[in-house]
């Protein structure tokens, strides 16, 4: 008699099922456990800015769950003007080449004879 010819009830009253079906759930609850993880990171670096009196971790943007745009536009604005003063202060003094003479010079091979 094989697995699939039994009733459903006599499965359940073998202990070999019994034990498989434990494993089985044992398996799926260890499984939820590790999708449900506990977030110990910010309650640590929480800790270790109030024992440092704001030394670790007190700009908190390290600690922000999401990126500070905001800062990083108005510092990319600010960079960009300091670039384009800079380039208006700079381009008067950079002045124009000065012509070369690109034509080889005469060579006297030969000695001149006197």
């Amino acid at each position: 008699m094989t697995d699939e010819n039994r009733d459903p009830e006599s499965r359940l009253s073998d202990p070999e099922d019994a034990r498989d079906a434990d494993v089985r759930r044992l398996v799926k609850g260890a499984l939820r456990a590790e999708s449900a993880s506990i977030d110990v990171l910010s309650g640590v670096q929480k800790k270790l800015r109030e024992r440092s009196g704001g030394k670790f971790y007190a700009d908190e943007w390290s600690t922000a769950k999401q990126p500070p745009t905001l800062t990083f536009l108005v510092t990319s604005a600010l960079m960009l003007v300091v670039v384009v003063i800079a380039y208006a202060v700079l381009a008067p003094l950079r002045g124009h080449a000065d012509p070369v003479q690109t034509e080889p010079a005469p060579v006297d091979v030969l000695p001149t004879i006197r």
